[in-house]
């Protein structure tokens, strides 16, 4: 299927780029991602892959909106406090792109739901809040054989790496031990900018690995917004990674 008329002229900026074109434009819109939490990460993921045509998103959070979410969680008002965060941010995308599909799932992501709903999707996107559950996404993942984007916030500073199983190392060769404490204490505080600024660039990481181009899968991004600063830290697969051990 071809691209229509308003799809030329709402992509028409991004279609120009040479790395794109009409047929980059089509391979998005035929492209599917899930999104695995719609807080302060997911926002931004969400609101970019809509705008830059995704043709079918997943949406899995079991959360509803609180007062406290809304100083980074830029798809959700006032008027949402209360109103479960997936079906909401559905609302929202909707209205921004009517031609996009939603598949909404209103529930906390465990290793039977993510077996049984990445299969369909060509990539995953971790804006999950806790180490528990991204190794549960990690290892799943790893094992269907579907690329996931991480990131991960505290504060002013940020990380991430996009796992592509058997190309590259994934959370468990970073965290061969797991994240003691990471569970079970409190978030950590964060500053609205922050996310979006992890979360633009996760959008950024699905849009490259749809159109075939380089993605950062080697090692670690990361981010300080302190300093405005970038660094890479180059990271292999580890042989004891518990991943590899199951294979």
């Amino acid at each position: 299927m071809s691209l229509s008329k308003k799809q030329q002229e709402i992509y028409s900026r991004q279609i120009m780029m040479s790395d794109i074109g009409e047929e980059g434009q089509q391979k998005l819109a035929d492209a599917s991602a899930l999104v695995v939490g719609c807080g302060g990460l997911g926002s931004p993921v969400l609101y970019y892959l809509t705008a830059m045509g995704i043709g079918h998103i997943g949406l899995c959070d079991g959360d509803t909106v609180s007062l406290k979410n809304l100083n980074r969680q830029i798809l959700y008002t006032m008027d949402d406090i209360g109103k479960p965060k997936a079906s909401t941010a559905r609302e929202r995308l909707i209205a921004l792109n009517p031609e996009l599909t939603v598949t909404v799932y209103d529930k906390f992501l465990d290793m039977e739901l993510a077996e049984a709903i990445i299969p369909a999707y060509d990539i995953v996107v971790d804006c999950l809040d806790n180490f528990e559950t991204r190794f549960i996404l990690n290892d799943a993942c790893v094992a269907i054989g579907k690329p996931l984007v991480h990131a991960g916030l505290e504060e002013f500073n940020g990380q991430l790496m996009t796992i592509t199983p058997g190309k590259g190392p994934c959370l468990r060769c970073l965290f061969p031990n797991g994240v003691k404490g990471k569970g079970s204490r409190e978030p950590p505080g964060v500053i609205g900018p922050t996310p979006g600024v992890l979360g633009a660039i996760q959008a950024m990481e699905v849009a490259k690995y749809l159109l075939g181009l380089q993605v950062c899968n080697d090692g670690l991004l990361i981010y300080d917004g302190l300093k405005l600063s970038t660094e890479k830290v180059t990271l292999k697969v580890s042989p004891k990674c518990k991943c590899n051990l199951k294979k």
